[in-house]
């Protein structure tokens, strides 16, 4: 009974750095988050979803107005939140779409260097 008090006592006193960490970690998820929103969300007024649908749904990639990177960029970046959660899965090495294609090949054929660089740091940072 005295291991399971020091147990308990051990957990208490861990709770505010435990507190502290999970504060840190969503403050990096949110900078992160409105970076790559910027970086990859649809600017104001935009909205190719509506226009032509979800991009694992496009079979032509070369369609000018329907840019497969613009529609990911859209459904996965496209509010501060949907950034966030798109960061936490890439930490966690979720890289693809609800139909299986791969987000990073689409967007680093679509923006290029910009999203490899951005990409590459953020890999070295959550490694």
């Amino acid at each position: 009974l005295r291991e399971l008090a020091n147990m308990l006592v051990g957990f208490v006193i861990g709770i505010p750095a435990l507190f502290w960490t999970l504060i840190l970690f969503i403050l990096v998820l949110y900078m992160l988050g409105f970076v790559f929103r910027l970086a990859f969300g649809p600017s104001t007024g935009q909205s190719f979803m509506a226009t032509c649908g979800y991009g694992d749904d496009i079979t032509d990639l070369a369609d000018e107005v329907c840019k497969v990177h613009f529609l990911y960029g859209e459904e996965f970046f496209g509010t501060v939140a949907q950034a966030m959660f798109t960061s936490f899965r890439f930490m966690l090495g979720d890289y693809s779409t609800r139909g299986g294609k791969s987000l990073v090949v689409a967007f680093s054929q679509g923006y290029g260097m910009r999203f490899q660089v951005l990409f590459v740091s953020w890999m070295v940072l959550v490694i």
